[in-house]
């Protein structure tokens, strides 16, 4: 997602949205990054923003970042647990809406490389014409 963002950055709004711990310590599931880092399930909004800010240096991420409230409400609205993807066009409009979860990722990632492109291509025909 950096190395799209980068490229395509010019001609696209980019935002992460993070939401709540999908696999804290405290989960049932836990992930192995969550151990590593010590993060639990997010007792207040100050926590939901550390860690989002410790992933985000991490991973050495560049994208804006949105933070969801506690009460989850990005999460709910977009059906967003536990990733997804969405290319939104300026008109509001969906232009690609990416597969719930860790499956639906990469062929949302795939198609919206190629929606960039084509974008990008269709925008500098237009400004030549």
């Amino acid at each position: 997602m950096e190395k799209m963002y980068q490229e395509y950055k010019d001609i696209a709004e980019f935002r992460i949205v993070y939401i709540s711990e999908a696999h804290a310590i405290d989960d049932p599931r836990p992930n192995p990054f969550a151990e590593l880092k010590g993060i639990y399930e997010h007792k207040d909004y100050g926590e939901r923003c550390s860690t989002a800010e410790m992933m985000m240096q991490e991973e050495n991420i560049t994208i804006p970042c949105i933070i969801d409230d506690m009460d989850n409400n990005v999460s709910v609205t977009y059906n967003a647990l536990p990733d997804r993807l969405y290319v939104v066009r300026k008109n509001g409009r969906l232009a690609i809406a990416g597969e719930r979860g860790p499956r639906g990722l990469r062929p949302a990632l795939d198609e919206t490389w190629v929606w960039l492109a084509e974008h990008r291509e269709s925008s500098k025909s237009f400004r030549e014409n």
